[in-house]
């Protein structure tokens, strides 16, 4: 990818100093390089049979049986370190560059990866899972580590070179997404005021309704009469007995 025209803001190195894996391949390289050498060397040493000790008893010489090489195991070791190799260096970042609207990461030459601000959502600051104290989320939901020596330096000139460029270019800025619990009252709200004004539009009631709803309407059953004791019974009826109206004078009451 192309380097944008752009002025250099901040850069970084990574925090791995040495490429473990780019040293192992090299050193493959070399201890192919070295077995191949000695295996030439040894064919080249080894002194020519007399001819008597190779004729057997009719006369008949014999050839010499065929020296076995290591040349083959030598070259694979060469071609599995280069190609280890080339891999850990096309794929091993090794500078970070902040530019006014992109963000560079530098591998291997050639290989270099560019990360425009317009497809940058945000910057987070975090120790995660892997240990990467730094992340870029892209528009995408990509994540992509920044493997740096100071992540706070990093993330402070990231986060303002994002903002400046955001101002200058606020149609690339990320559109904030509403939150669940903050729908919840436009709904109530937008309810009870559809209620209110149906009820303003039906207008009050007609009275031939309430009055139908009245005469629906059961009757309520008296209360049962309280219980009386059988003094309090006998007493009522000792008051309600008729008396003789002949001589004025009543009988004797009965207990």
């Amino acid at each position: 990818m192309q380097q944008p025209e752009t002025t250099l803001i901040y850069w970084a190195p990574s925090r791995v100093r040495f490429n473990l894996t780019l040293i192992l391949a090299a050193a493959v390289i070399l201890f192919g390089l070295y077995q191949l050498f000695t295996d030439a060397r040894r064919g080249d040493d080894v002194p020519a049979e007399p001819a008597a000790q190779t004729q057997d008893a009719g006369g008949e010489a014999e050839e010499p049986a065929p020296r076995r090489s290591g040349g083959s195991g030598a070259w694979l070791l060469i071609v599995v370190g280069l190609g280890v190799g080339a891999y850990s260096w096309l794929t091993s970042p090794r500078q970070y560059r902040v530019y006014s609207d992109a963000l560079i990461i530098m591998f291997g030459t050639p290989r270099r990866r560019t990360i425009h601000f317009s497809d940058i959502r945000e910057v987070v600051s975090d120790r995660g899972f892997m240990g990467d104290p730094l992340r870029v989320y892209t528009m995408n939901r990509r994540r992509i580590p920044l493997q740096v020596r100071e992540p706070e330096e990093m993330h402070r000139y990231l986060d303002s070179a994002l903002a400046d460029f955001r101002r200058a270019y606020p149609q690339y800025a990320p559109q904030e997404e509403p939150e669940s619990g903050e729908a919840a009252p436009d709904v109530v709200e937008s309810t009870a005021t559809d209620d209110t004004r149906a009820t303003r539009d039906a207008g009050p009631e007609p009275a031939a309704a309430e009055s139908g709803e009245a005469e629906d309407s059961a009757p309520a059953e008296p209360d049962p009469p309280p219980e009386r004791s059988p003094r309090s019974r006998r007493r009522s009826l000792r008051d309600d007995a008729p008396s003789d109206g002949g001589d004025g004078e009543n009988r004797p009451r009965i207990s």
